[in-house]
């Protein structure tokens, strides 16, 4: 007779009721294919990704993401610290367009705030990239299901997400 796998539901009479029961097992137990266990599969899927995590073609993506981030930027303007200094160095600026947006300002006040934007002759080098980012794609990276393993469950455990349970 051939191995084959069927699925079964195991089921007891409790107090009279026919209830399904709840079967204990572990990763050694359980089988993904004829001769694979889920935890051989999992040493298997946690190599792969420790591999790649490793690989040129990451450490290449990072490079182009860092390049395309900072787009051409000055080397004077090219970290975080650097920017708040610059934007620190020229509150007149900052000011001056927050209160433009604030007050919705007419004419004149935008033709101000334009002459004192070209005087301090900031531009942003990123704005494609950073004007590329929609609602929809943060909500479908927002959306992506987790895993998490511990000795409890999450408090923010949504549907789809997986949870592997330690236990002694």
């Amino acid at each position: 007779m051939a191995n084959t796998t069927r699925n079964a539901i195991v089921q007891a009479l409790v107090e009279g009721i026919l209830t399904d029961l709840m079967i204990k097992t572990n990763v050694q137990n359980v089988y993904v294919d004829e001769n694979t266990t889920l935890a051989a599969k999992l040493a298997e899927i946690i190599a792969a990704i420790n591999e790649r995590a490793k690989s040129a073609d990451v450490t290449a993506e990072i490079s182009t993401a860092i390049s395309n981030l900072i787009g051409g930027a000055p080397e004077t303007l090219d970290t975080l610290k650097e920017l708040a200094d610059a934007i620190e160095a020229h509150k007149d600026v900052t000011d001056a367009i927050n209160a433009a947006i604030g007050n919705k300002a007419d004419k004149s006040a935008l033709e101000a705030l334009q002459t004192a934007v070209n005087e301090a002759s900031h531009t942003h080098a990123n704005k494609t990239v950073l004007d590329g980012i929609t609602a929809d794609k943060v909500a479908a990276w927002n959306g992506k299901a987790k895993v998490t393993v511990g000795t409890s469950q999450p408090a923010d455990m949504a549907a789809g997400d997986l949870f592997f349970k330690l236990v002694d």
